[in-house]
């Protein structure tokens, strides 16, 4: 049975949810395309973590920027082929912005990984799984010839959409009182959660900066909060501001 644990009350977020638990139980290739501090980092390491066929640790490598030497690439693909016969999964960040010459060879390492499996020099539990995450829409940028159609189509096999936290708005309220709970803890504060006027004011905030914007948020709420006291919309305004 695969197990995963998503903090979501949102409806928005009942098929990203669905299609993370059939990637958990499966060795495809995945996608999960959003703006950064969606949660894209969490939910790669829960389709890990619920996994029973990839097992091993969890492995983040970073993609350079466009203007990346090929050295650099090559670096990155070098880590890519000794890590594969060590289990677990590899979870490849930001493609979007590899350059073309980046594109391609990570496209070469996949074909050369591909065939290396057919000719069974990779067994099923003995090599990393792969995921990939990108902040840009693929399939609309290799439609418009900005980025290599083969590479996507590799990458892609499940294609996992996550919306931003301004389309989530019972999200918003879920994880501002999971993160309140976690730092009240965690400054042994005793807090009493948020009002009523404070989850109405928090599900008014864009959240540019998504999830990660409404931690941050949360931990300075906390921090400068007196023992034992609900969160109000006020203490709250205060907290915001400092943060732009």
């Amino acid at each position: 049975m695969v197990i995963v644990v998503v903090i979501s009350d949102d409806p928005t977020m009942k098929p990203v949810v669905r299609l993370v638990v059939k990637a958990a139980a499966c060795h495809a290739n995945v996608l999960l395309v959003g703006e950064s501090g969606v949660g894209k980092t969490y939910l790669a390491r829960q389709i890990h973590e619920g996994s029973t066929s990839c097992p091993g640790d969890f492995r983040v490598l970073f993609c350079a920027p466009g203007a990346a030497t090929e050295m650099s690439t090559d670096k990155l693909m070098g880590t890519l082929l000794s890590l594969e016969h060590e289990g677990g999964t590899i979870y490849l960040k930001n493609i979007d912005v590899l350059s073309g010459i980046g594109q391609r060879k990570l496209l070469g390492y996949l074909d050369a990984r591909e065939r290396r499996m057919k000719a069974g020099c990779l067994s099923s539990r003995g090599f990393a799984r792969l995921i990939f995450s990108s902040g840009r829409d693929l399939r609309t940028e290799a439609a418009a010839g900005r980025y290599m159609r083969q590479l996507y189509l590799r990458a892609s096999v499940i294609t996992i959409a996550v919306p931003p936290l301004r389309q989530r708005e019972a999200d918003i309220v879920s994880l501002a009182r999971h993160f309140v709970s976690l730092y009240s803890d965690q400054e042994s504060k005793g807090l009493k959660g948020l009002s009523d006027d404070a989850e109405f004011m928090l599900t008014r905030v864009s959240w540019e900066g998504n999830i990660h914007e409404l931690k941050n948020t949360m931990n300075r709420a906390v921090v400068f909060a007196e023992d034992g006291q609900v969160l109000s919309a006020g203490h709250l305004e205060g907290m915001l501001q400092q943060a732009g």
